[in-house]
């Protein structure tokens, strides 16, 4: 008896982990699709010779952004919309860092945790959104132009 209990536990267990990471890979099909139109648009429409980092941003339009090299080892960031349109590409110079994204904010701002910082693109053009609970653990976004730092846009006490 205690053998058949086993097996039927094992089984319920060999069947959920397969569901689950079957589940996954479904529910993350569409994303690495847009993924991948990007990274085939980036190829043949801007100077990145060579990929870092990808990453998603839903704002009032969605984008893909890569950074990236060109050929002179200069770093790059592009936006592909995820319709047809205009990529934009700017050198990574040109703009403020992360790091200097995220202490304006704490200069300003004193939040409690910072729970994501990404690149953006919005009507001002590209933008930091840093997302972040203030003391009373309100959700907050704090928008930073790329090209200057200055602050553009703030969504508070969500």
């Amino acid at each position: 008896m205690k053998k058949w209990i086993t097996i039927i536990v094992i089984s319920f267990i060999v069947i959920g982990v397969t569901a689950s990471v079957l589940l996954y890979k479904v529910s993350r099909g569409p994303l690495d699709q847009q993924r991948d139109q990007a990274l085939n648009r980036v190829e043949d429409e801007t100077a990145i010779v060579k990929v870092e980092n990808t990453s998603f941003y839903n704002g009032s339009k969605s984008y893909v952004v890569v950074t990236g090299e060109n050929e002179q080892q200069e770093k790059l960031v592009a936006w592909i919309p995820n319709k047809k349109g205009k990529i934009i590409e700017k050198k990574w110079a040109d703009g403020i860092t992360k790091d200097q994204a995220i202490n304006k904010l704490n200069d300003e701002k004193k939040p409690k945790e910072l729970l994501s910082v990404r690149l953006g693109y919005e009507s001002v053009g590209p933008v930091w959104e840093l997302t972040y609970l203030d003391q009373q653990d309100n959700l907050n976004y704090y928008y930073l132009l790329f090209s200057t730092g200055e602050w553009w846009r703030k969504i508070e006490n969500l």
